[in-house]
């Protein structure tokens, strides 16, 4: 019991938004609430769905890598596929972050709930990294 109102109230905190596209609906979360998420080190997993060398450019810290955009082949599926088992093995929720958090982020969304990641974990950046109100924590590891 004691471990569900601990997963209701992390949930509840993200102020999700729902985002309706095409009849399906997404969990949307604002920068400005996923920066909060990570001020107060709150548990979170953050999927990060870009091309490599944009991923290299800007990524946060402790993000998982995919490298799956734009997430339309068996090959990029297979690498959110890659990400699953450390998905699975906690409670935490998940933030797909893509470039600009529309298309490709709602398809690995719809990927990872289709692979038994409940939905209630999922939520998208919204306006993806490209949006994101605070540039000067993310990660440059390009060398650039």
């Amino acid at each position: 019991m004691k471990y569900r109102i601990g997963f209701a109230a992390t949930t509840l905190y993200f102020i999700f938004a729902t985002w309706t596209f095409a009849g399906a609906r997404y969990n949307i979360i604002t920068g400005d609430n996923l920066l909060k998420t990570l001020q107060e080190k709150k548990p979170v997993n953050i999927v990060d769905i870009q091309k490599k060398k944009s991923f290299l450019l800007h990524h946060f810290f402790a993000s998982l890598e995919t490298d799956a955009y734009p997430v339309k082949t068996d090959k990029e599926t297979g690498q959110i596929k890659k990400i699953l088992a450390t998905l699975q093995q906690n409670t935490n929720p998940v933030i797909i972050v893509g470039p600009r958090g529309t298309r490709a982020s709602q398809r690995a969304y719809a990927y990872l709930a289709g692979e038994g990641i409940n939905a209630q974990r999922l939520a998208i950046l919204q306006k993806g990294v490209r949006g994101w109100p605070a540039p000067q924590i993310l990660l440059n590891t390009s060398g650039q």
